[in-house]
């Protein structure tokens, strides 16, 4: 408190508790940065540099994730329960596709990132078990960047999937603190770390109204930078269906970062048992963002949804969501009824358990480029989307719901439906693992001609 006062020196903080017991200080103003850098005491000569003020008056961000009320929305029964043989199955992964000298080898292209926030941590030996059960190689956490402070099931099921599908590759766990959705530090630790992995994934979120346009202004730049170096970032697109905003509880907002145009978002779909169809989680996030632009390689995929006009919420119109910015999410993978083992075993829900699963799918994919000699795929949007023939389903089936939180308690409101092409809720739908070894295995690295192009574009934005 010392050091920031000399820099802030009208700061005065307080003690707030969790109901987990979990402390936390924090100054009792609401951040509001042209108002309160000048009430913070922040010499007004300064105030053109700054774009956000981290850990100070912002409280962490709790997701919560709702249990399903059959009596005010639709819930599908016959989802089928998944373990990690089965989604290695659906998704025909074919191992004998990479080379051991490659998984082994010295290199950040080859290895797994996953990035836990609020000091989030797994447990061992539950991992262990998890590999004994469903008879996948036995594979530690290799290392662990930062301080674990709490078990939470969240790492535990990040850990024990990349694990289970990215089998005997090296996983990495970089352990961050109270997160305030400026990830300017996060991307700045990662690409200080010798040998680390050229792809994360994050299963983090928030609504876009509630981060605020100066955090996502900044946080973009960090993401801009990380592709630019080589980086792909990977984040869940969330657990609410379209996110409502609490100030008009029938408008449609948007998560981050999964509405970042620099990373890849992940939507959620579950199978069928009956019939053996993927279909849309009915609680993935997905839509359009309030802030960010639509990328141009967006714009055919978007624009084809658009024309067909399937899908769209029959209660809003156009001005409830602003189909011009970013879509999202971009792909999808299963997010319903998923076993994770915490000390006895779960069905756990959430695009939490999307966004490893696509992590580990790509990470074999930049193993199988790096045995044959090309690059780290980077930012992998552009790529994706410009992919003829898809990534592997085209999920068509089902629908989501924006569910009730923060002040719209009580609303179920339709979202979107799953459809031919891509949609808002499982973007261009879930990968095979032999339709990307043979397009992204293959294409040029797109690292810098993505990012710098994303970047032109940002620029182009933010100017006007």
């Amino acid at each position: 408190v010392a050091q920031a006062q000399l820099i802030l020196p009208n700061l005065v903080v307080k003690a707030y508790q969790r109901h987990d017991g979990h402390k936390i200080l924090r100054s009792s103003i609401e951040m509001d940065i042209a108002h309160n850098l000048t009430l913070l005491g922040l010499p007004y000569n300064l105030h053109q540099y700054v774009d956000t003020i981290q850990d100070v008056t912002d409280l962490p961000y709790v997701t919560k994730k709702r249990g399903f009320n059959p009596a005010t929305a639709p819930y599908n029964p016959d989802a089928k329960l998944l373990d990690v043989n089965d989604i290695i199955d659906y998704f025909q992964v074919d191992y004998s596709l990479l080379k051991d000298s490659a998984i082994n080898a010295d290199d950040g292209q080859v290895r797994i990132g996953v990035i836990e926030l609020e000091h989030l941590a797994f447990k061992a030996d539950q991992l262990q078990e998890f590999q004994k059960k469903y008879d996948v190689p036995l594979n530690p956490v290799r290392r662990i960047i930062g301080v674990e402070e709490q078990l939470s099931v969240e790492p535990s099921g990040d850990v024990q999937y990349l694990s289970g599908l990215g089998r005997n590759m090296q996983i990495w766990d970089f352990v961050f603190g109270d997160a305030s959705f400026v990830f300017s530090p996060v991307v700045d630790e990662i690409m200080k770390t010798s040998g680390a992995p050229k792809i994360y994934s994050l299963s983090y979120g928030a609504p876009e109204w509630y981060v605020g346009e100066s955090k996502i202004h900044a946080s973009n730049v960090a993401f801009m930078k990380f592709g630019l170096a080589g980086f792909t970032f990977i984040a869940s697109a969330g657990d609410v269906g379209p996110v409502l905003n609490p100030n008009n509880c029938e408008i449609f907002n948007a998560e981050y970062p999964a509405s970042s145009p620099f990373i890849t978002s992940v939507g959620g779909t579950s199978l069928d048992k009956n019939n053996g169809i993927e279909q849309a989680w009915i609680d993935g996030s997905g839509g359009f963002s309030t802030v960010n632009k639509r990328p141009a390689f967006q714009d055919k995929h978007v624009e084809a949804y658009l024309k067909r006009n399937q899908g769209l919420p029959t209660n809003l119109d156009g001005h409830k969501y602003n189909t011009a910015n970013r879509a999202y999410p971009d792909v999808s993978a299963f997010a319903a009824h998923v076993m994770i083992n915490i000390g006895t075993y779960v069905d756990e829900e959430g695009t939490s358990l999307a966004a490893p699963l696509f992590v580990a799918l790509l990470t074999m994919v930049n193993t199988y480029r790096y045995q044959n000699g090309l690059g780290t795929l980077g930012p992998v949007n552009q790529a994706l989307y410009g992919l003829e023939g898809g990534i592997g389903t085209d999920v068509v089936h089902g629908m989501s719901y924006a569910t009730s939180r923060f002040g719209c308690y009580g609303k179920y409101l339709p979202g979107f439906e799953a459809v031919e092409g891509w949609d808002p809720v499982t973007g261009l739908g879930s990968p095979k693992f032999h339709t990307l070894i043979e397009t992204l295995g293959h294409i040029k690295s797109a690292t810098s001609d993505e990012a710098s192009s994303n970047f032109q574009e940002y620029k182009e934005f933010l100017s006007n």
